[in-house]
């Protein structure tokens, strides 16, 4: 008998909430990071290192107010992790561009954010 989808779905988020758990956990010692925090750089990374703020909030899925205090917790880091830029061509629009601390600090977790992955993702 085939194992019913919502059973399936279930499994699933059960695993998801474990990773974040160990993800979170992992981070918080080692860095004083939260996950939300991690993604965020981790996507500047992935997106060549700058892209527009509202296009980190879709990737992340947060809402605007939320974005806002996450990037303020970035900049307010010692050393500072992010930095926002003014748009040239758009004035309502923002950029966002990792540090060459905030690169540092991604690089710094990557092996154990790849090691809690492969034991409990894949």
């Amino acid at each position: 008998m085939k194992t019913p989808l919502i059973s399936q779905w279930l499994d699933y988020v059960k695993r998801q909430s474990i990773v974040e758990k160990k993800l979170e956990e992992m981070l918080k010692k080692k860095n004083q990071l939260t996950t939300s925090e991690y993604y965020a750089l981790y996507q500047l990374k992935q997106n060549g290192c700058h892209m527009r703020l509202n296009d980190l909030g879709s990737y992340l899925c947060l809402s605007q107010s939320a974005l806002s205090r996450l990037v303020k917790r970035l900049e307010d880091r010692t050393p500072s992790v992010i930095e926002r830029r003014d748009c040239s061509d758009d004035k309502r629009g923002v950029y966002v561009e990792l540090t060459n601390e905030g690169a540092q600090l991604l690089a710094s977790v990557e092996q154990e954010v790849e090691t809690i992955l492969k034991e409990y993702f894949i």
